[in-house]
């Protein structure tokens, strides 16, 4: 194979191209779904594939297949020089790649039990007691339970015309449970998952009555707490909506792409103050286990920790190659793309905020009158305005440094840049605990996002 990719590579200089990368490779998932004590879905699915991406003339051209061999792999050679000539005339900003030395690596993910040596029987059990544990908790008013597990492995061959040739191997595993409870017209739904780039052994060390057990008794608790109230508060956010906020509302702002593009609010604020002193914002891809973790991006350049902001000060973006090329910076290693059909972009990995000096019980003591935030849902961040909206699963009141009255339904508000500012303490425990999938420009990827407790003078609330 080896050989194929490296004659198609050579092809493609042979046509005119200045710049060309091949990415091969194949994968395979199975999923289960348990609703209501049944079994919804069992699946098993598979891909493989290849994707040429080629710079001719200023422009990129890109052409992927299903198929691999020597025609298909011509073909796309064809394909892709052909869509580069036809868009080179009317390229405004000709394409540019950044030179990185050549790299020939084997590189795997660290796990301990291997996902698919585990009887199908045994990963359909697993999904059941999660199930089971949920509903148990109170058969009454729990009126609807779906529990998920995934697991999946995949293969690539990457090699580009500096010479570079990695070989990657990766499993990752992911379980979640959803619950709704009802009692008269009230009617509230919980959710948590857990993804790390790891084996069986996530299911292994997750106590079902912990984690299915705890998302339910959440629900069942919400149906007794108080609509929220709306205004201006002071407020503690939990790991959850940090995380949101920091991958949602400000991570993107940090993609070179969309700097370029004059789509975000941080553009031209390199070495500027854009949040409290004590906040400093990491994107880490090499954090073992963790869901965004890899080795190498989809462009070669290895992973490495980006301290997107230090003590408030923004320092650096992420960059694929072509985006550091154009910002005159090296790479570092943040080019990623959701499978052979698609180019690589800039993506985060696993985004958050790192820990302060503070404890929570400190935070909550020093808050007058204000509200304590946890368990963000989902988040909708207008990114070149910089505006965000989070909802919240639960708040509490707090009144005299004393946690109170209990809130479902919440929504908070604000400016990403304004709210960051408004930090005034970070609690010293880090959760990263959010892993998922990001979608940007129809791909999809593996992250994580997550962070400690943040104290903020100010942030609109409200709800229902």
């Amino acid at each position: 194979m080896q050989e194929l990719i490296e004659k198609t590579l050579q092809r493609a200089q042979h046509k005119g191209a200045q710049f060309a990368d091949l990415r091969i490779g194949d994968g395979e998932q199975t999923a289960v779904e348990v609703e209501d004590g049944r079994a919804d879905t069992i699946s098993h699915s598979s891909v493989s594939g290849a994707g040429l991406r080629v710079l001719v003339d200023g422009a990129w051209g890109f052409a992927p297949t299903n198929k691999v061999g020597t025609s298909e792999l011509d073909q796309c050679v064809d394909d892709a020089v052909a869509m580069a000539r036809t868009a080179s005339s009317s390229v405004t900003e000709p394409g540019v790649v950044a030179e990185v030395e050549p790299v020939q690596a084997r590189v795997s993910t660290t796990y301990g039990i291997d996902p698919s040596e585990v009887p199908l029987a045994d990963r359909v059990s697993a999904v059941f007691e999660l199930d089971q544990v949920a509903r148990a908790q109170d058969p009454e008013r729990i009126v609807n339970t779906v529990a998920v597990y995934a697991d999946s492995s995949a293969r690539m061959q990457l090699a580009n015309t500096f010479g570079t040739y990695i070989e990657y191997e990766s499993v990752r595993c992911r379980i979640g449970v959803v619950v709704t409870a009802q009692q008269g017209d009230v009617r509230q739904r919980t959710a948590d998952y857990q993804a790390n780039a790891v084996g069986y052994e996530l299911i292994n060390d997750t106590d079902p009555e912990e984690f299915a057990g705890g998302i339910a008794r959440r629900a069942v608790k919400l149906l007794e707490a108080a609509p929220p109230p709306a205004g201006k508060f002071e407020v503690i956010i939990g790991p959850k909506i940090c995380g949101l906020l920091t991958h949602e509302a400000f991570g993107h702002n940090c993609e070179a792409d969309a700097v370029w593009a004059g789509n975000s609010i941080l553009d031209g604020k390199i070495g500027e103050l854009v949040a409290a002193p004590m906040i400093t914002i990491i994107d880490d891809p090499t954090l073992p286990g963790a869901n965004g973790s890899y080795q190498y991006d989809h462009e070669g350049v290895a992973a490495q920790r980006h301290v997107l902001v230090d003590n408030g000060v923004l320092q650096t973006f992420l960059h694929s190659l072509e985006t550091a090329a154009r910002f005159g910076v090296e790479p570092n290693g943040a080019g990623r793309a959701g499978g052979h059909k698609s180019p690589p972009q800039v993506r985060m990995s696993n985004t958050f905020i790192a820990p302060g000096d503070a404890s929570l019980d400190e935070m909550i003591a020093d808050i007058d009158h204000g509200l304590y935030l946890k368990g963000g849902q989902w988040g909708y961040v207008f990114t070149a305005q910089g505006q965000f909206t989070c909802n919240v699963e639960e708040a509490y009141a707090i009144e005299k440094g004393q946690l109170g009255q209990h809130y479902r339904n919440v929504n908070i508000s604000g400016m990403t840049l304004e709210t960051l500012q408004g930090v005034t303490a970070v609690s010293d425990d880090v959760v990263l605990r959010n892993g998922g999938t990001c979608g940007k420009g129809g791909q999809g990827v593996p992250v994580d996002t997550g962070g400690p407790h943040l104290s903020i003078a100010e942030m609109v609330v409200g709800g229902q």
